[in-house]
């Protein structure tokens, strides 16, 4: 079962109550860390409690639409931005476990020169109610360590399997 989510846009970040961010200097080059994200190069690997992916749709660009299946929960994803080399941005449209109202996480990835750039993980998320006793403890222990973890396992594998 999913639970829907309020769609959102870019438009829609700063308005969202927890922003949370996490900086990786890669030893990849942005096309190349772009490329391994976009592709799920590894992803088993390098994103922990990585299951599966599943697509539905062909076109891998701004509007495409894919399940993220995690060990603990499954989130419908549509793309908000599909820039190669630059930006991977999408919103949740749905989630197993109602942790949100809305999300978006907007990965960057700004060249530092042709073999090294700078990655950018952020998240930006309001809260399912349910969460507001305990919001602040959730994503200090859960979340932030997560979208850390995903961010610092890119960069090591992209490191290792720069192309």
């Amino acid at each position: 079962m999913m639970f829907a989510l309020r769609p959102s846009g870019l438009g829609d970040i700063d308005s969202m109550r927890l922003h949370l961010r996490s900086d990786r200097t890669v030893a990849a080059s942005a096309a190349r860390t772009f490329e391994i994200l976009a592709t799920g190069e590894g992803q088993a690997g390098w994103a922990n409690g990585y299951r599966a992916t599943t697509w539905y749709s062909n076109a891998r660009a701004a509007g495409a639409i894919r399940d993220i299946h995690l060990r603990w929960i499954t989130v419908r994803e549509r793309f908000l931005a599909w820039e190669p080399a630059a930006r991977f941005t999408f919103g949740a449209d749905a989630m197993s476990i109602p942790l949100a109202r809305r999300m978006i996480e907007d990965i960057s990835f700004t060249p530092i020169d042709a073999r090294h750039c700078t990655l950018t993980w952020q998240v930006h998320l309001d809260p399912a109610p349910v969460l507001a006793p305990v919001e602040s403890r959730f994503a200090a222990s859960m979340l932030t360590p997560m979208f850390e973890a995903f961010a610092a396992g890119l960069a090591d594998y992209a490191a290792a399997h720069p192309g």
